[in-house]
């Protein structure tokens, strides 16, 4: 194989993850939005948000792995904790912007480190439901 050739696999690689960590911050956004608005018509209780943000992001960093892994079928580990990482940092720019303001709390490294293993644990069963 031809360096040409690696250079090549590795950018379209890093694009096919940028891609997808795109489509799981745009998912999060629409789902964020629509739980705004179900919170504002409905009488939900604070307790229901945390739980709520965390299924969201778990639901938009797997569609955003499904875009990652379409024409691939391998190193879905490895993709997915790189979709994860860039994913973390990505929704907490545009949400620290949407916000007016950044606010790093402990809690913040557990949701990096969280966000980024889910990611590989999805790249995993995502790679291995598509080879059956």
């Amino acid at each position: 194989m031809s360096s040409d050739v690696i250079v090549k696999d590795k950018k379209q690689g890093f694009v096919s993850i940028f891609s997808g960590t795109l489509v799981a911050v745009a998912f999060t956004l629409i789902f964020i939005l629509l739980f705004a608005l179900l919170i504002r018509f409905f009488d939900i209780s604070d307790s229901w948000i945390y739980p709520v943000n965390q299924v969201i992001k778990i639901v938009s960093i797997f569609l955003g792995i499904m875009v990652v892994l379409k024409k691939s079928n391998n190193n879905g580990f490895l993709k997915g904790i790189l979709l994860g990482l860039i994913y973390y940092i990505l929704s907490t720019v545009v949400f620290c912007i949407l916000q007016g303001g950044l606010s790093l709390k402990v809690s913040s490294i557990y949701d990096l480190l969280l966000t980024t293993l889910i990611g590989g644990i999805i790249g995993i069963i995502v790679v291995n439901v598509k080879k059956n």
